[in-house]
């Protein structure tokens, strides 16, 4: 995850949030409008299964970091 990260940050991207699918699906849209590009990763399951304040895998599997970057202008 974090190696994941770190070559999304030297692309120019930068980490927001985590949000479910019905939240990633307006963000999008918004960040879109504000003039940002938008990449969406899915959450990766990075807890053991005996940690009982993890995510339950299937509500983790829906869920998605949101990273954002200034749309590259046309003009180059």
């Amino acid at each position: 995850m974090r190696q994941r990260h770190k070559q999304l940050e030297k692309k120019g991207w930068l980490r927001q949030f985590v949000a479910d699918e019905i939240q990633a699906k307006d963000v999008v849209e918004i960040y879109d409008f504000l003039g940002y590009e938008v990449h969406l990763q899915p959450l990766q399951h990075t807890h053991s299964k005996k940690d009982r304040s993890s995510p339950s895998e299937g509500s983790q599997s829906q869920c998605q970091t949101v990273y954002i970057r200034p749309k590259k202008s046309p003009q180059g």
